[in-house]
């Protein structure tokens, strides 16, 4: 066990050492180099990225989706403070953001209800750049990188608010005080409703297909009385981005015991019209939450919602 920890301590610095370096590398290109020669510098690392994940892609059916997807894209994470730059805040565009009235005049929470879909990984660092207080629900980093990460969380901005809370410490759900703290007034967090975890409901999506919602965003809405508000990002093109807010769920959906086959029709009858422009950009984890309508699909359904697999958000 001491020999294995001696041999792991020293990489484990070289890859610290390392991505330390990338990421210094990285800000400084963006501060020196307009976007035009920063993506052409980027594009060979994302590249050799989706080679390595070559296996995952399924490269015979999908090999029309490596060039598009050979964009650095989820880079901005290393500039958060600069987003709000104009040279950056014109490549995201925000739509029906009239629907967050609420969490900009700081009367109540909302939970901005996702998918795993387009650069869902960058969405809460371009919302803060426009003044929204977000935070998005992930799994904790790698220890390893904790002083990078730490540090790259903070300079987005405001530095007092954290950019991610972390699905362990939501597992199981947490009491009042604690989400009142996430989800103030003011406050917006990004939760994922695709994930195959946790209590969960299947949705009727579309005529032939099944989707299974996992119900945590609604649950966290429901305890701390927030607003749940449909949230997506969509690339339109190289390096901009779209944010897409739909209709919030009716308050009446909502409650003590929410109408989650209601909660969802709502949610997704949302997502659709965002999806359904740009298929391409949906995600594995989206795809596994979906499958074919059987002719048992209602006693699926009907199971599906009284099993347990763990009571995580």
């Amino acid at each position: 066990m001491s020999v294995a920890s001696a041999v792991n301590r020293p990489i484990s610095g070289l890859k610290l050492a390392f991505a330390w370096i990338a990421f210094c590398f990285v800000r400084l290109c963006e501060r020196l180099l307009p976007p035009s020669l920063l993506s052409l510098l980027l594009w060979p690392p994302a590249a050799a990225w989706d080679l390595v994940q070559l296996r995952q892609r399924k490269p015979l059916n999908h090999w029309r989706r490596f060039p598009e997807s050979w964009r650095p894209k989820r880079l901005f994470y290393m500039w958060p403070d600069r987003l709000c730059a104009k040279r950056w805040l014109s490549r995201c565009r925000l739509e029906g953001e009239s629907n967050l009235n609420g969490l900009r005049e700081g009367n109540r929470g909302v939970v901005l209800a996702s998918l795993h879909f387009g650069p869902f990984e960058i969405m809460p660092y371009w919302l803060r750049a426009y003044g929204i207080i977000a935070m998005s629900v992930r799994t904790r980093p790698s220890d390893s990188l904790k002083s990078l990460t730490d540090y790259q969380y903070s300079l987005s901005p405001p530095a007092n608010v954290p950019v991610f809370v972390f699905a362990e410490d939501l597992t199981p759900l947490p009491r009042f005080s604690h989400i009142g703290k996430i989800l103030g007034p003011g406050r917006g967090l990004v939760v994922m409703v695709d994930p195959v975890r946790g209590l969960q409901a299947d949705v009727p999506f579309f005529e032939d297909r099944m989707f299974r919602m996992s119900t945590g965003a609604i649950r966290l809405a429901t305890m701390a009385d927030a607003d749940v508000v449909p949230c997506l990002i969509a690339e339109t093109s190289t390096w901009k981005f779209t944010i897409h807010f739909g209709t919030p769920v009716p308050h009446h959906y909502l409650g003590r015991s929410p109408d989650m086959q209601a909660v969802g029709a709502h949610l997704l009858k949302e997502f659709s019209q965002v999806v359904s422009r740009y298929p391409e950009q949906s995600r594995m984890r989206l795809a596994r939450a979906m499958w074919p309508l059987t002719e048992n699909g209602a006693n699926r359904s009907a199971v599906s919602q009284t099993v347990t697999v763990s009571d995580s958000a």
